[in-house]
């Protein structure tokens, strides 16, 4: 075998290693290759994968795609606050503070 047939036949272990899903130490014991000369292969893949990545025949990693949902933001009714003839509509994420102000300030208006 020659230096680059056997290239060959180290990548697509990796390449198979990748998609399995399993442990190193998993995949070697199913494949009939030791732990140590797998991470010695993937060491040599990922340092030389830049320079090679444009000549090498072997295929590529496949990419996945996910899903995603994205949850629509939920809107709350609004508070209605009642001071007086005063109306305040509060809305989630108001400001307290201000809030606090200016019922401080319709109190001292208001008739009593």
């Amino acid at each position: 075998m020659t230096k680059e047939q056997q290239r060959q036949q180290w990548q697509a272990r990796i390449v198979a290693y990748r998609a399995s899903g399993l442990t190193l130490k998993a995949w070697c014991a199913a494949h009939d290759c030791t732990v140590d000369q797998m991470k010695y292969w993937l060491y040599k893949s990922s340092k030389h994968a830049p320079s090679n990545s444009s000549s090498s025949s072997a295929p590529a990693p496949a990419t996945c795609f996910v899903p995603l949902a994205v949850a629509e933001e939920t809107k709350s009714a609004p508070l209605l606050l009642r001071i007086g003839p005063a109306q305040i509509e509060l809305h989630t994420g108001f400001d307290p503070r201000l809030l606090r102000e200016v019922v401080h300030a319709l109190a001292e208006a208001a008739p009593c």
